[in-house]
């Protein structure tokens, strides 16, 4: 055995890489340690008391949803460490995860022969997706976190397998992959989606799905009780119910299809991230006919990739199977976000850089692959900025969503809490003109008329 491969060796290079993700995020990240709740972090975290104890978070076990994540929380909370120690535990997961995205991309290269001489991919592959600015919602935003550690199981589940597959293993195949799987949905019921991606893996890898499936079984029939679970369930049951009332299924399959490609864009070019996007909601299967052409064409190209370049075809195909097919039949309230991008993105990530490698020469690919990373590390410093005050993110969004209602609303709340009331009422108002009855604008302009009333002299 060459020393280069010896498992000391192996271990190292491993240490070595994963500080070098440690400093990278560490870089990045460090100027949003002090930034404040945000948004729902208040519904969820500040204001729920059932996260505030462990008496209280055992006490809502039997009813309510994401377990796991709320035990993070009240981990969180219990320890005391504040909204910073809210911040560390979610710069942990993101370190982990971007450690899985470096395991799991070296086995996919050694999977392809054009691939295997790459060895220095991998890494540049976890610092993207590390560094990648799409991810700050995920991370920055302490809420984010349903979608970054649902991605630390779904992903570790995934590692989980590839091992168990290669080494044929039981204990990892049927144990540690769907109790993975497990944790994965108590984090956040998207995760519902984790077998279908072990199936995408292996056909990507030229496997025929029956064989495939053979050494799934546990993960699919985990994925049956699930789905009894959810049907069952009255949280659950509430939760699909109040979804299903949102659009009509022709209507939403053209909505969903329009968030497909705005998500695509943001990731592709994260210049005008936004905490809360005004996208619109069609009311008929053909209203988007742009959106259906584009995700026609990115499903063609998937399809056309499929031998020559499968790097390709699976990131686009695991990208479309995180944001389309759940949705098409629950509608969101919010038609896409951008912590949905935070487990799309592996894939992506590789394809770009697997690209850039093989379309460029030697000394060209790392000055491009170094110039991208050094973009998506400022452009992610310069993101966080904009979390470091509920004003300073609610005057970004309101640049972006100027016609929403909900984004001025919660611009004016920002500004009330700071005693700019003012500023307040004018927020207040352009959310009214935009939506007359919009709940919370009105009863926020009455509080603020309320203060105002309270602070005048008395004749």
């Amino acid at each position: 055995m060459s020393p280069l491969n010896t498992p000391t060796r192996r271990i190292d290079c491993d240490l070595r890489a994963l500080g070098w993700l440690a400093l990278a995020i560490a870089l990045a990240y460090t100027n949003a340690l002090t930034g404040p709740f945000q948004f729902d972090d208040y519904n969820v975290i500040a204001h729920r008391s059932g996260v505030h104890s462990w008496t209280a978070w055992a006490a809502g076990l039997g009813h309510g949803i994401r377990a796991l994540l709320k035990a993070s929380y009240t981990l969180d909370w219990t320890l005391g460490w504040g909204v910073v120690g809210f911040h560390l535990t979610n710069l942990l997961i993101h370190l982990i995860v971007s450690w899985l995205v470096l395991l799991l991309s070296r086995h996919f290269i050694t999977q392809h022969t054009r691939l295997r001489d790459l060895t220095s991919l991998p890494l540049l592959i976890a610092m993207l997706f590390a560094l990648h600015p799409a991810n700050t919602e995920a991370v920055t935003y302490i809420s984010g976190r349903s979608a970054s550690l649902m991605s630390l199981f779904y992903l570790g589940g995934l590692l989980a397998y590839v091992h168990g597959r290669s080494k044929t293993d039981l204990s990892l195949l049927h144990l540690l992959t769907p109790l993975c799987f497990a944790l994965a949905l108590l984090s956040k019921e998207t995760a519902v989606t984790f077998p279908v991606a072990l199936l995408l893996w292996e056909l990507c890898k030229g496997e025929c799905w029956r064989s495939a499936f053979a050494k799934q079984w546990s993960s699919w029939l985990l994925l049956l009780v699930a789905a009894l679970f959810f049907l069952f369930s009255d949280s659950y049951q509430s939760q699909m119910l109040h979804s299903a009332n949102f659009n009509e299924l022709g209507g939403n399959f053209s909505t969903q299809l329009a968030g497909v490609v705005w998500l695509f864009k943001q990731w592709a070019m994260p210049l005008w991230l936004n905490i809360d996007p005004d996208l619109p909601v069609y009311r008929k299967v053909l209203d988007a006919p742009f959106a259906l052409f584009t995700v026609s064409l990115l499903l063609a190209a998937s399809w056309h990739f499929r031998l020559s370049r499968p790097w390709i075809t699976f990131a686009l195909t695991w990208a479309l199977l995180q944001w389309l097919p759940l949705y098409l039949l629950l509608p969101r309230l919010d038609v896409a976000n951008e912590r949905q991008l935070y487990l799309a993105a592996w894939p992506l990530c590789m394809a770009i850089v697997i690209e850039i490698t093989l379309l460029l020469k030697p000394a060209q690919a790392r000055y491009a692959i170094t110039a991208l990373l050094l973009v998506c590390a400022l452009l992610t410093i310069q993101r966080n900025q904009d979390y470091r005050s509920e004003i300073a993110l609610w005057e970004d969004t309101v640049q972006r969503s100027p016609n929403k209602a909900r984004v001025h609303n919660n611009l004016g709340h920002a500004y009330l809490l700071a005693g700019r009331d003012d500023e307040a009422g004018q927020q207040f108002e352009s959310a009214l003109q935009l939506d007359p009855q919009q709940p919370e604008a009105l009863a926020n302009l009455r509080k603020l008329a309320n203060k105002k009333a309270g602070a005048s002299p008395r004749p």
